[in-house]
This record gives structure tokens, sequence and C-alpha cells, in this order.
């Protein structure tokens, strides 16, 4: 079986580069996300960077999380907000996207510099400041998942735009996808974790970490323990394998 990949701030403002990996397939869906959190006044912690938005649907994000001020944002609220009236992955992604793009830009232009600052020297950052996925199951109960990532608009930066949003399903028994978000040149690639999933048999949740602590290894400034692993079944049930500092 084959894994295909999918391309892909109080005063206290939080550039999370993060790692997060989404394995996708018509049994169950996998996340996993690192929790170190850089501060852009300087300083780290660790935060959660996935949040249940719906009784059936999971929302994983890198790049900034919450700003408390000048401007308030939180990823995670306007996720929930986005999910409610949606009916699938896409839809919430959509939403999302338009919503967060204009807070996301006001972000961008205040602090870009300093993003790259916190990067230099550890590895490539991504190209802007955030990249999101919702997973869940669409209307017709196959568990799905669609997402984008915000980069500068070469012709006019600092402005923002959203990447075509990315959508993968698994609806037939081969339909197998592995999709890297955040800081992850260093992630072993979707043959090497088709080969422990498969082959050696130690599961998703096990391949999916070994795969974070292999960018922790590379980068630590940029991405770091604890590692937290949420699975969601093709019956719409929620299990977390580890929920590192996620409540």
């Amino acid at each position: 079986m084959t894994i295909a990949i999918v391309s892909s701030l109080c005063s206290v403002l939080h550039a999370t580069a993060s790692t997060a990996l989404v394995f996708l397939s018509p049994q169950e869906t996998v996340i996993a996300a690192d929790s170190l959190a850089n501060r852009f006044e300087g300083g780290q912690h660790s935060v959660c960077k996935i949040a249940q938005v719906s009784d059936h649907m999971l929302f994983v994000a890198t790049g900034i999380g919450t700003v408390d001020a000048p401007l308030y944002f939180n990823p995670y609220e306007l996720a929930r907000i986005s999910s409610v009236n949606s009916h699938s992955p896409r839809e919430a992604a959509l939403q999302y996207a338009r919503a967060a793009l204009e807070p996301l830009n006001q972000i961008w232009r205040m602090n870009r510099a300093r993003y790259y600052e916190i990067g230099e020297g550890n590895g490539p950052m991504p190209q802007g400041p955030q990249a999101f996925t919702f997973i869940g199951l669409d209307q017709d109960g196959n568990i799905s998942a669609a997402g984008s990532d915000f980069v500068e608009d070469a012709a006019t930066p600092p402005n923002l735009l959203a990447n075509q949003l990315k959508e993968f399903a698994g609806k037939n028994a081969d339909d197998i996808f592995f999709y890297p978000m955040g800081v992850y040149e260093s992630v072993p690639s979707p043959s090497v974790i088709n080969e422990w999933i498969y082959t050696d048999k130690i599961g998703a949740p096990d391949a999916l970490k070994r795969a974070i602590e292999a960018q922790i290894k590379a980068t630590p400034n940029l991405v770091g323990p604890p590692i937290s692993i949420v699975r969601l079944s093709r019956e719409g049930a929620i299990q977390w394998v580890s929920r590192g500092v996620c409540k």
C-alpha cells in the first residue's frame, strides 16, 4: 500500500513555526503536532495546536497562534465558528480561509521581519504566517480533510493570500494520504512512514510521533515536545492517543 503525499500576537504574540502531520485512510485519520511556541518578543513555551471543533471534526494549525493584542486573534475559536454550519471539512476550511485572511494580514504586516529572525539559522521557515487543516466526516460519511496556507502575494508583498484549497478523502481501500504542515524538511518520506506503519506494524500514531521527533532533532528551536496525537475513526469517534499540552 502506498501513501500519497499532499503537497503542500498583548503583548503576547506567538510564532509557532510547528510541525503537524495528518495521516488519512478510509478507516481512520491520525493527526500529530508538536507543542513549541516562540514568542515574537522573546522566549518559548508550549501550546496546543490541535482542537476538536465539532462532534466529528478536528482542526490543526501551524504558524501564528493566538494573538492577544493589539489585535485579538484566536485561530481555534475561529475554527469552531467556521465549523458550526459546515457539512464537511471543505466547507469549514473555505469559511475559515475567508474569515482569517484580514486579521492574519494585519498581524503579518506588523511582525513578518521578526518571524523570519526567529527562524534564522534553524532551517527554512514556512513562507507565510499559518497553515491549517480541518479533518472530519463529509456529507457521505467519508473521512476527509481540507486546508490551505496563507502566503505572501509576490506581486504585492506583504499582503497575504490563501493558497488553493488542498483536499483529500478516504473513499476507497487504497486511499492513503500523508499531509505535512509547517516545518517538515527533516520529516521522513511518505514511503518510510508507510513502511513503519504497514511493514514494521507500529501503527500510524507511533509512526507520526517518530517522524516529528526527527524534525525536533533537526530544528529544536522551531519544533519541540510534547507531541499531541489524536485519531478520528470512520464512525466519527475521536480518541486522544497523547494529549501533550492539549486539554
